[in-house]
């Protein structure tokens, strides 16, 4: 007959346990509970390139605005009017590192480094977040098919820009300003 009491008592002090951590403030990362509640649509602006990778710039504007669109569950537009906040960006920094060749010479495995200025205002002009060098750094492997060695260049920017997205909008919406 103690068994059940002591589940019972088991599945109190659980309950006890989340009801505190709830209390203290604790939240999952990635909600989106760093913004104000008054944010419902974020301009995002197209990112300025300070590289000499054509296309780079447009792919991370791009993958910015869908991760945003996704993730931070409001409207999101190109142009400042009517926004109740900016996100804008320049892509700074880019530098890809083979890591790894194959048998035939040919790199297999790539260090990307990406930097980029980043900020995101409301409308008053209060600053949400900022990051004056954003570094994202990430290992990618090339496809061992002879046939997609044509366009992996092209290919490989929509990756990276993805890539960057998604931890951009991750690091804003956990608070964070230092980037990675």
């Amino acid at each position: 007959m103690k068994k059940p009491a002591g589940r019972a008592l088991l599945f109190l002090a659980a309950f006890l346990c989340i009801l505190t951590i709830a209390a203290c403030g604790y939240r999952l990362l990635g909600s989106a509970g760093s913004l104000p509640p008054t944010v419902k649509t974020i301009a995002v602006l197209p990112f300025a390139r300070e590289v000499p990778v054509l296309q780079l710039d447009q792919r991370v504007t791009e993958a910015v605005t869908r991760e945003v669109a996704q993730r931070m569950r409001v409207k999101v537009q190109s142009t400042k009017a009517g926004a109740d906040a900016v996100l804008s960006g320049a892509i700074t920094a880019y530098n890809v590192a083979p890591l790894s060749y194959d048998a035939e010479g040919r790199a297999n495995r790539y260090q990307v480094n990406m930097a980029a200025r980043v900020k995101l205002v409301d409308a008053s002009g209060k600053v949400l977040f900022q990051s004056p060098s954003y570094r994202f750094s990430q290992v990618y492997e090339r496809s061992g098919s002879p046939s997609s060695y044509i366009n992996q260049e092209v290919v490989a920017y929509d990756v990276v820009a993805r890539d960057f997205a998604r931890a951009l909008v991750a690091s804003i919406l956990e608070g964070g300003s230092d980037g990675r």
